[in-house]
């Protein structure tokens, strides 16, 4: 893919010091956590100073741990849950929200924004758990961080960013991308990955954020972590738009949102599921962070079509045969003579005289069929149309143009997008005929619709089903964890990710020590007991971004991303604490076993994944021949 932004742009705008960059204890974070090798204790002790980032980053890690662990009050368990990089991102998010409240850029709401951002970091964590593509920690500093390019240009440029915020406010129609490149010669997605980029976050986070808003230009090939990772973005976007909408906008924007969990493999229960977490979760982070966070709708409502009070169903259609016609006319004489038209056709009119409002009325009633006639003084057609064609509503609505002989406007209106025109004297039974073939045009769209909609609901179900036969075939089934098959892909994908970009990456190899005489003295009932709960105590001892699998009988490989040797063997000793103080129960007797751990941590010698797992094969080795209930590492010479 082609560089974000021209990279002497790019170094001239970081050089004048105007783009949003963390201060403080945050910039003090940064720099440490550069290190691999930095003691967690000397980190600790840096982070306490921020009080204020002490209490984001332990409810960071508590959201993690999702209620399956005991809950975290101190730094120190909170950076053994994280890991070095999401620290070292969430005191870059963090810094700049607590910086950058306020600006001089008078278009731009501050408070929006971060309120936005932090709604969509809560949505890419929760994704990232359900979905497994990146680490959910990573995943939330990136949500945060995902609209930066927004805050830099709002700070480095206020006056003309606010101009073209404008502009954007009075032709709603029209793309802020757009806007930004006609007026400044970049975007703030372009700007914004470049800054992520330069900040040292992974590729797989700033090229989705990159493209999230103008997917038709990414190139990812289908199927890898990036495509996932940016259509994950685009629904977390969705989501974040559902809760700050006007509530008359939030059931056609859930539809909308269903559409794009469906091609993640997610069921409408799971994604009002998740829609739930997320919103309970905006509004307590909103309370610590001071943010105004706005009611949360009823998600399980939302996006669905029951029949209303007033006999109306699905798409506004009417118990009967008539549509919801909204019907435009100033004068009070014709306007009576086209409603009873209409009714008598069977019709629900809405009536309106026009004017400046119209497009919001419109929208709040959202018909099948739009009559428009004469209007009040103000309101040009062919901007109307346009500003309804640009909607969800306006583009599946029907037009129908009252207009005068020989009017230019007309013209105007049709190529704006307008379906059908009368004109002027109007004729009743031709107007009725008009309205006919209009109401089988709105038929035949609500069929094709309804067609779409059976194929996109048998497509969900057999993206569940395929996703379902997918995590079976990666899921090991007497443990939960990951099988050999998932480790080995994995291993694969972070080998690949470590290369690229000279991160360093971690393996352990956990061996119980013991194992068969247990097997042999008790069954493999027994045996099956202790792997069971062997794993859920290892498990329970990882950090969020560690991956345990299990790869043979009594063999376990944890995957340690961005984790250097010292860290990794840290991790390691916990683990082997949990398993020597775990007591196996089996409804007899109590059991209590002992693992052995290698451990080894990439370095230039190794050519591949292989070579990795080998050294710290090696480790277990050494482990064993150390009495067992030992940590082994194999240094190289």
């Amino acid at each position: 893919m082609s560089p974000p932004i021209e990279l002497s742009r790019f170094a001239q705008l970081k050089a004048t010091g105007d783009l949003p960059s963390p201060r403080g204890v945050a910039l003090a974070i940064i720099r440490m956590t550069q290190d691999a090798e930095v003691p967690m204790s000397e980190l600790a002790r840096v982070i306490k100073t921020d009080p204020a980032f002490v209490g984001r980053l332990v409810k960071a890690a508590n959201g993690l741990a999702g209620g399956q662990r005991r809950a975290i009050v101190a730094v120190h368990e909170a950076l053994m849950v994280l890991g070095l990089p999401a620290v070292r991102t969430m005191a870059l998010g963090f810094s700049l929200l607590s910086n950058y409240r306020k600006g001089h850029c008078a278009g731009f709401d501050y408070g929006l924004f971060w309120s936005s951002s932090l709604l969509m970091a809560l949505s890419m964590q929760t994704l990232m758990q359900r979905l497994r593509l990146a680490a959910a920690d990573e995943a939330f500093s990136a949500g945060l961080l995902s609209r930066v390019g927004e805050l830099a240009m709002a700070t480095a440029y206020p006056v003309e960013y606010s101009r073209v915020l404008e502009t954007l406010r009075r032709s709603p129609e029209r793309r802020l991308l757009d806007l930004e490149h006609q007026a400044l010669a970049m975007t703030h997605a372009d700007l914004g990955a470049a800054m992520l980029a330069d900040w040292g976050l992974p590729a797989v986070f700033y090229e989705p954020i990159r493209y999230f808003e103008q997917p038709d230009k990414a190139a990812f090939s289908e199927g890898s972590r990036e495509f996932g990772m940016l259509q994950s973005l685009i629904l977390a976007r969705a989501l974040t738009e559902i809760c700050q909408a006007p509530e008359a906008e939030q059931s056609a924007l859930m539809v909308m949102s269903l559409r794009w969990a469906q091609r993640l493999g997610l069921s409408r229960e799971e994604f009002v599921d998740m829609c739930v977490r997320v919103a309970g979760q905006w509004v307590e982070w909103g309370k610590l962070l001071q943010f105004d966070t706005a009611a949360t709708p009823d998600f399980a409502t939302l996006g669905q079509e029951p029949a209303s009070a007033d006999g109306t169903v699905g798409g506004g259609v009417t118990a009967a045969s008539g549509l919801k016609v909204m019907l435009v006319e100033r004068e009070e004489a014709e306007r009576q003579v086209l409603r009873s038209v209409l009714e008598d056709a069977g019709h629900q009119v809405f009536e309106s005289r026009g004017g400046q409002r119209l497009i919001e009325q419109v929208l709040d009633v959202q018909p099948n069929m739009l009559v428009m006639g004469q209007s009040e003084p103000g309101l040009e057609q062919g901007r109307l149309i346009r500003g309804l064609r640009a909607t969800r509503v306006g583009r599946a609505m029907y037009i129908l143009l009252l207009t005068p002989e020989d009017d230019e406007q007309a013209m105007e209106a049709f190529e704006a997008g307008a379906d059908d025109f009368l004109q002027r004297p109007l004729r009743t039974r031709l107007f009725a005929a008009r309205l006919n073939a209009g109401q089988r045009v709105v038929r035949l769209q609500q069929e094709l619709e309804r067609d779409r909609d059976e194929i996109r609901h048998f497509a969900a179900e057999l993206a569940i089903s395929n996703r379902r036969l997918q995590e079976a075939a990666l899921t090991d089934a007497l443990t939960g964890v990951p099988n050999r098959r998932y480790a080995l892909e994995r291993m694969q994908q972070e080998w690949a990710a470590v290369v690229r970009n000279h991160r360093p990456l971690s393996v352990m190899i956990i061996d119980l020590d013991d194992f068969k005489p247990i097997n042999d003295a008790f069954g493999h009932d027994i045996g099956d007991m202790v792997l069971r709960q062997t794993a859920d105590a290892l498990r329970g001892a990882l950090r969020g971004q560690d991956v345990l699998c299990r790869t043979g009988g009594d063999e376990f490989l944890v995957i340690c991303p961005e984790t250097g040797l010292e860290a990794a063997r840290a991790c390691a000793e916990r683990l082997r604490l949990a398993a020597e103080h775990l007591r196996v129960e089996t409804g007899g007797p109590v059991l209590q076993l002992t693992v052995s751990i290698g451990v080894a941590a990439r370095d230039d010698t190794m050519a591949d994944v292989d070579a990795l797992i080998k050294r710290a094969d090696r480790g277990v080795y050494q482990a064993k021949e150390q009495g067992r209930n030992a940590v082994g590492l194999v240094v190289p010479s």
